[in-house]
């Protein structure tokens, strides 16, 4: 994981004087506990674009991820790689100072269904992971200019793929812009199939593929449309309707 670490604080570093980094802040490899998720019987992690700006409230940066708090910015130099890694990890252990508790809940109603949780009230532990870029930006990434956004995908989405064979998750829930699943690089295994549709005058539709994140290992993409958050158009019961019917196409292999 050091090896991950340090590509994202050389992204960070790469970025630092741009004036849409959100400073100070710290590059966000994984939200969630890594530990517990390792320990899951069954690995699942969320996908968004790239961490959100109110992530790091101005008046306290580093309110969300406290063991951060002294290591910056010390780490640049190329230390304190555990206490940045406990910062990630402790990131859902403290609900009342992370803000997006409503963001989140899009993606958890799901997880319930499949028996995880990004809080570790189930017994398996999700991660949520981003594609584009680990870096908080302001403006956020739909109002960011065509060349910011070209520069930071030149690293993002390779940091991003070396994460995912390292989580080698069971299953990954994607809900973003579907124009963004083609970054996605790893050998697809089959075509999208649907597989849960919440009927309604305009059906809302859950597809699924599975793709090969390293020899041996099939991992299963789920697709849901987005609007202003995740999943956002359908109810939370819903949500956890499609959980427990993607049991049977996900269970580990």
């Amino acid at each position: 994981m050091n090896e991950l670490v340090r590509e994202s604080w050389r992204i960070y570093n790469q970025f630092e004087n741009q004036p849409f980094l959100v400073k100070p802040s710290i590059p966000i490899l994984f939200f969630g506990n890594s530990n517990k998720y390792f320990s899951s019987g069954l690995r699942v992690i969320t996908l968004g674009l790239n961490p959100s700006k109110i992530e790091f409230p101005e008046a306290n940066r580093f309110l969300r991820f406290e063991k951060a708090h002294n290591i910056y910015p010390k780490i640049l130099a190329g230390d304190f790689y555990d206490e940045y890694l406990q910062s990630l990890n402790g990131y859902f252990q403290n609900p009342p100072n992370h803000p997006y508790v409503s963001w989140f809940s899009s993606f958890e109603h799901l997880l319930r269904g499949l028996n995880c949780s990004y809080y570790g009230q189930a017994p398996n532990t999700a991660l949520h992971t981003d594609l584009c870029s680990p870096l908080a930006t302001d403006p956020t990434w739909s109002n960011l200019d065509m060349d910011a956004r070209d520069r930071l995908i030149d690293s993002g989405p390779t940091l991003w793929h070396r994460l995912v064979k390292r989580l080698s998750p069971d299953l990954i829930v994607a809900s973003i812009a579907r124009k963004h699943l083609d970054r996605i690089a790893f050998p697809w295994v089959d075509g999208w199939s649907v597989v849960h549709t919440v009927e309604r005058s305009n059906p809302y539709h859950v597809e699924l593929r599975r793709l090969s994140v390293s020899e041996g290992k099939c991992t299963s993409l789920v697709f849901g449309r987005a609007a202003n958050t995740p999943f956002w158009t359908i109810s939370n019961e819903d949500k956890e309707r499609i959980g427990i019917s993607l049991k049977e196409y996900v269970y580990p292999e």
